[in-house]
């Protein structure tokens, strides 16, 4: 048992690390090139950081023994920290939206984006490597966080996908409006992520 919650322990803390990478390279690079479907994916990562650090606590709440106060142990911690998950997912996508509307009021085409593009493509095998590692040991250990958490890194594969595409899309033919458009696209998705899991 004990080598299972160190599993979990181990798991989830690769999540944050590899969050964290990703949320501060894409914020750097998306500032230094001004796309806003990359601020708006860096806030995504941003929020699976969070997530990632809330499985992380909910996964060491969760193998505390039973006590007095709990005759059953503490295992509904982990199912506190994915309704958590779900409920910062639908509020990052209010907050892409909102941003992304005011890019198309004052739009600044963004620049250099070939590090945009290639900081989506490793984000996108990271991530792939990262929710297929977090899904195998939740379905092992019988961990929702850590399943909350690979969902939430699936949906960020897609995101990222999106956000690819559309930065190669705005450099070969120069449509700037592209960006905006795909950082409200990119958060519709993470919306629907969201809802499903509330």
């Amino acid at each position: 048992m004990q080598d299972l919650d160190r599993l979990k322990q181990k798991t989830a803390w690769l999540s944050i690390v590899s969050n964290t990478t990703l949320v501060v390279l894409k914020f750097i690079v998306g500032f230094y090139t001004g796309a806003m479907s990359l601020v708006s994916e860096a806030m995504h990562s941003g929020v699976d950081l969070l997530a990632a650090l809330i499985a992380f606590w909910a996964v060491h709440k969760s193998v505390v023994p039973p006590d007095v106060e709990h005759d059953y142990g503490h295992g509904k911690y982990e199912n506190i920290s994915s309704a958590v998950e779900a409920m910062l997912i639908v509020a990052a996508a209010i907050g892409i939206i909102y941003e992304a509307v005011q890019k198309f009021n004052g739009m600044e085409p963004p620049q250099f984006l070939g590090y945009g593009i290639a900081i989506m493509a490793v984000s996108i095998v990271i991530n792939y490597f990262v929710s297929g590692r977090l899904m195998a040991v939740a379905k092992q250990t019988g961990s929702q966080a850590l399943e909350a958490d690979g969902l939430h890194l699936r949906a960020d594969i897609w995101t990222s996908v999106g956000v690819l595409g559309g930065l190669v899309g705005i450099e070969l033919t120069g449509w700037h409006w592209l960006d905006p458009a795909i950082a409200i696209l990119v958060a519709c998705i993470i919306f629907h992520a969201g809802f499903g899991m509330v």
